[in-house]
């Protein structure tokens, strides 16, 4: 029996790649709702988590990475998010969608990618601006004055995270079959 429990090191470096993956995610949320909950970053609270969403799901792939989307968006959701059932909808189509396009049509290189998760932030930031423009009466400003600095700000971390991303995904790779 316990020889069917076995896991070879192949295996074990897939487990490495994703945890490191999910601890990731996981210090995002932690910078965006611990350290920039209460302050801002040149007058915007920053969004971190569509950042590494998209970035992990333009790496790996639509089909893992989507599935890393999905369960990511779930889990933010699932945290207490303000318009969190946004998030699933946007967070999971919109790094997939983007993830087929890179894979059919762009080079899959940094450029994309910064461009895929500019959508997605803005997408995202745009939908919650739209539920709470017309459900909770918010100012037509609000999109000028703090969505848009919210999605430059947040894209500033883009780089970083691009790069750690594309580590991460080193892990094992010599393994992976195509």
């Amino acid at each position: 029996m316990l020889d069917k429990l076995y896991i070879t090191p192949k295996q074990w470096l897939r487990i490495l790649r994703w945890t490191l993956y999910s601890l990731l995610l996981l210090l995002a949320i932690l910078l965006q709702t611990v350290v920039f909950g209460n302050r801002t970053l040149f007058g915007t609270h920053p969004d971190f988590v569509p950042v590494v969403i998209a970035c992990v799901c333009l790496r790996e792939g639509a089909e893992r990475g989507g599935t890393f989307a999905l369960l990511g968006s779930l889990f933010w959701y699932l945290t207490g998010a303000e318009q969190g059932s946004v998030c699933i909808v946007t967070l999971t189509v919109l790094p997939v969608v983007g993830s087929l396009l890179c894979r059919t049509l762009l080079a899959d290189r940094f450029l994309p990618c910064l461009l895929i998760t500019l959508v997605t932030l803005f997408v995202e930031q745009t939908a919650m601006f739209l539920l709470k423009f017309f459900f909770d009466g918010l100012s037509g400003m609000f999109f000028v004055r703090k969505l848009l600095p919210c999605v430059a700000v947040s894209l500033l971390a883009q780089p970083l995270v691009y790069w750690l991303v594309k580590r991460i995904a080193k892990i094992g790779a010599s393994h992976e079959s195509t």
